[in-house]
């Protein structure tokens, strides 16, 4: 017989992977602006691909959703104030959520990157370090003048083992933080599925482009370039 714990904990983490992967971006977009922000821009369908090209009136609600509801509730939902499935059930929750946003099943597995839905998932598991996060991410957005905010968002990310280990925190938080760095790097580097071409640019070696989505997740050397494309461009080639 399996115990109800267990069975509790299966759903919980399924019912996390399916909660991550609603993509509330690309279904706002398509009903507010009837646009599919997989044909704009970087082709995400994350917050900063949709502010430019379905407006930034709904990004508060948006991100409010990702944090409070996909990120946030599997975890605290397996917290021992609810249903008491120890910490490794909470980070694994947390962890299926961020999976679900990144690869959706409901768009193909082509989802946002899960950068900014992780401040749910850490403010549940561990208020401090989604303040180390968070103050990351927003200094260094600020500082170079709200550009390349995936730059710092990635350097968030890869000092979160660290700031784990510092404040000693429990091995299965250091362990999603690791998982976490790894998630993001791949997604960044296998996400841009696309053969585009700017006009102008030369090709780019193959470590060039892969420097490009790890540091700055996108594949041109041009940031304007790079989310201003539109579907009218007939050198977009979408693979879904």
């Amino acid at each position: 017989m399996i115990s109800m714990d267990v069975l509790a904990s299966a759903l919980l983490i399924i019912g996390a992977y399916l909660l991550g992967a609603l993509p509330a971006t690309y279904y706002v977009a398509k009903l507010v602006k009837g646009v599919d922000l997989r044909r704009y821009g970087s082709g995400n369908v994350g917050i900063s691909n949709f502010a430019v090209h379905a407006g930034k009136k709904w990004i508060p609600p948006l991100i409010l959703f990702d944090i409070l509801i996909k990120g946030m509730l599997p975890v605290a939902l397996a917290s021992h104030r609810v249903l008491d499935l120890g910490v490794e059930i909470e980070v694994a929750a947390g962890f299926a959520a961020i999976v679900g946003h990144n690869w959706p099943v409901w768009l193909k597995f082509n989802g946002g990157r899960g950068m900014a839905m992780v401040l749910g998932v850490l403010a549940a598991l561990n208020y401090q370090l989604v303040l180390m996060y968070g103050v990351v991410a927003a200094v260094g957005w600020l500082a170079t003048r709200r550009k390349d905010s995936a730059m710092w968002w990635g350097l968030a990310a890869l000092l979160l083992p660290v700031w784990s280990l510092l404040l000693n925190m429990r091995i299965e938080v250091t362990i999603f933080c690791v998982a976490f760095v790894f998630m993001t790097a791949i997604k960044r580097v296998t996400s841009n599925r696309s053969t585009l071409r700017v006009r102008g640019e030369r090709p780019m070696s193959t470590s060039r482009l892969i420097w490009n989505r790890l540091v700055f997740d996108r594949d041109t050397s041009s940031r304007a370039e790079w989310i201003y494309r539109g579907a009218e461009n007939p050198e977009r080639t979408l693979n879904h």
